[in-house]
């Protein structure tokens, strides 16, 4: 599994949040299909944003050294982008990051962040 980071662009910014919602809401309710589903419209969103792959032992370190620092921290998806500067140098303090999990051996992507 990897992760992908993919800065908001503000434009679209309303949009990925209704659309983070609707995968909370699948999330929670446990629908696979659901989750899927919001999980393709996520990528195709923000398929023009800026982003980066990390693999999944990278984002465990990457979460260990922010929990270090904030121990309440916890991913939801919509992170503020300060948080990523050290993966993503060009993320302005007020941007948003959507943070959404990605199974490499199927190609189909996890949002169970």
């Amino acid at each position: 599994m990897k992760i992908r980071f993919a800065i908001v662009r503000p434009d679209i910014l309303v949009q990925v949040s209704a659309e983070v919602d609707m995968l909370r809401s699948a999330v929670n309710a446990g629908d696979m299909d659901g989750v899927d589903a919001v999980t393709e419209k996520l990528l195709a969103s923000t398929a023009d944003c800026q982003s980066v792959d990390l693999p999944e032992e990278e984002w465990r370190a990457f979460l260990d050294g922010i929990r270090s620092r904030n121990p309440a921290f916890q991913s939801n998806y919509l992170v503020p982008g300060e948080i990523f500067a050290d993966i993503l140098p060009t993320v302005a303090a007020e941007d948003l990051v959507l943070e959404l999990p990605i199974d490499r051996e199927s190609g189909k992507e996890r949002a169970n962040v």
